[in-house]
């Protein structure tokens, strides 16, 4: 049987329109034998929605990854569990330039990974946005509680 949740951390940013909130920022997709843990593209935003860094895309960079950290912790996985990132960027050459910050946080992958140059993200502050994919032991999943 499968099983999906939806978690909605608390010290991550969320999305509401109208008193309701769009998307959940970490889902899960669990079996007997493995849990598919998804994050949501992650901006340099603050829980408050706030972004951070305007105009610098190497810090932006850097806590894009460090969101992405809680929201793959919240599930219970880690960098080192990530199997695919989708990363979108105002300025590609600009990106290239301060790329290796995300060793920082992936130390001990490199990930298969799509890099998209877009107009605009969500927020017109906003420099980069990247989603993960993550497959963990079922036994390491932590339960929604919220």
């Amino acid at each position: 049987m499968i099983k999906r949740q939806f978690m909605h951390p608390k010290d991550m940013w969320q999305r509401f329109e109208n008193g309701h909130l769009l998307y959940s920022p970490v889902a899960t997709v669990h079996g007997t034998d493995h849990a598919h843990v998804y994050v949501a593209g992650q901006m340099a935003r603050t829980p408050t929605g706030e972004i951070v860094t305007k105009g610098d895309l190497r810090a932006q960079l850097r806590k894009v990854c460090e969101n992405l950290e809680i929201g793959l912790a919240h599930a219970g996985a880690t960098f080192d569990d990530v199997v695919r990132t989708t990363t979108y960027v105002t300025d590609i050459v600009e990106y290239y330039k301060c790329s290796d910050e995300r060793f920082k946080f992936f130390r001990n992958n490199r990930p298969p990974s799509v890099l998209i140059e877009v107009s605009r993200l969500g927020h017109p502050d906003a420099m980069v946005e990247i989603e993960v994919e993550a497959i963990i032991e079922p036994e390491r999943l932590k339960q929604a509680t919220e």
